[in-house]
């Protein structure tokens, strides 16, 4: 403890900008016997020297109607800066901006191009024509049209009706039909047991050949192969 007494007052705390401040106007020191003091204080736990220190300190007394006053420094809050702008693009005189690029179309599967067949007018070239028309059309056992697809002797036989040649539904009979040439051309019926094609000049023939297998435009695989001609 000091021994001089506060003038008008005693500092309470100051720290972090923060003083507090008790005014008393009719606080005074209080020399005397001491008879002001705390009275918890355990004098018996202290030393003769301290005890005759706490005997000889001043009592300091503070009035009822002392007021506290509590004095803060102003806290200046400096805003966060405001975002600056993105700088707009740089276009050279007489040059475009650049056009956002389009999603790219979605591009159909382009459809199987069908073999170029020149015809020479006669009706097996025509029928190697007709017959290039339907080329991808499923094979179907019995079909003879392209509402129902085809089977081998159903495709010539639909081929050569548009050219008014009437033709059986079976690759049996279709060796009759007609006549039996050696060197075949565009049009001749290429025979073998169980199976008939449209040859198409150049080793190549028109035929439906199998399930899975639609209309195709293919090398002659049928060895000793009959040729009909059936008009």
């Amino acid at each position: 403890m000091t021994r001089t007494a506060a003038r008008s007052g005693a500092l309470i705390a100051a720290s972090s900008g923060l003083l507090a401040t008790a005014f008393a106007p009719s606080a005074h020191a209080v020399m005397g016997d001491g008879s002001n003091r705390l009275a918890s204080v355990d004098m018996t736990a202290l030393t003769q020297d301290a005890r005759k220190e706490l005997a000889a300190a001043p009592a300091v007394q503070v009035a009822n109607d002392a007021k506290l006053r509590i004095e803060s420094k102003a806290v200046k809050v400096t805003p966060a800066p405001e975002p600056e702008p993105e700088p707009e693009p740089v276009v050279e005189a007489g040059t475009e901006p650049e056009a956002q690029a389009e999603p790219a179309a979605a591009v159909e599967p382009a459809e199987p191009a069908t073999p170029d067949y020149a015809s020479d007018g006669s009706i097996g070239a025509q029928a190697v024509a007709i017959a290039m028309q339907y080329l991808g059309i499923a094979y179907t056992y019995g079909g003879e049209s392209p509402g129902t697809g085809f089977d081998c002797s159903g495709l010539i036989k639909y081929v050569y009706a548009q050219l008014g040649v009437p033709l059986p539904h079976s690759s049996s009979a279709m060796v009759s039909s007609g006549y039996q040439v050696t060197s075949p051309i565009p049009g001749d019926i290429v025979w073998t047991q169980g199976h008939v094609s449209l040859y198409a000049g150049d080793g190549m023939v028109v035929e439906a050949a199998n399930y899975g297998t639609p209309v195709r435009h293919t090398a002659q695989w049928q060895d000793y192969a009959v040729y009909i001609r059936p008009y």
